[in-house]
C-alpha cells in the first residue's frame, strides 16, 4: 500500500493550473467618452469563455470563440481578437448616468482568467 502511494504521481488539481494566458493587463478604468485599449497575451491558445456587461451575459452564439481573429460587436462595446494574442476593447460613449462594468472571461485548458473594464458615468 505504501509503495502505491509513493509511486502515484500527483497531477495538478482541476482549476489550479498556472497562468498560461499571461494577460498584459487585467483591469482598467475608462472615462465616459469613447475609449479604446489594447491588451496582449503571451499565449495564443486561449479562447473566449464569456462576456458580461453589468453582470448580464452577452450572447456569443454567433462568435467563433476559439478563432485567432474574431469580433464581438455590441451597442455599448466592441471586443476584437487579432492574431491570437491581441485584444482590442472599445467602449462607446457612456450616456447611461451610471458606471458600466464589462468583464471578458478567457480560458486555456483548466486555467481561467479575465479582464474587467469599468467605464465611468
Amino acid at each position: 500500500m505504501i509503495l502505491l502511494l509513493i509511486s502515484c504521481k500527483k497531477d495538478q488539481p482541476i482549476g489550479k493550473w498556472k497562468d498560461n494566458i499571461k494577460l498584459s493587463q487585467k483591469a482598467a478604468t475608462l472615462n465616459a467618452n469613447l475609449n479604446s485599449m489594447t491588451i496582449n497575451t503571451e499565449s495564443t491558445s486561449w479562447w473566449l469563455n464569456n462576456i458580461m456587461l453589468n453582470k448580464v451575459d452577452v450572447d456569443l452564439s454567433t462568435v467563433k470563440k476559439t478563432d485567432k481573429n474574431f469580433v464581438v460587436n455590441h451597442t455599448d462595446f466592441r471586443v476584437e481578437r487579432i492574431n491570437g494574442n491581441t485584444i482590442v476593447i472599445t467602449m462607446n460613449r457612456n450616456i447611461t448616468g451610471f458606471d458600466r462594468l464589462l468583464t471578458i472571461g478567457l480560458q486555456n485548458g483548466n486555467y481561467f482568467d479575465g479582464i474587467a473594464i469599468t467605464q465611468q458615468k
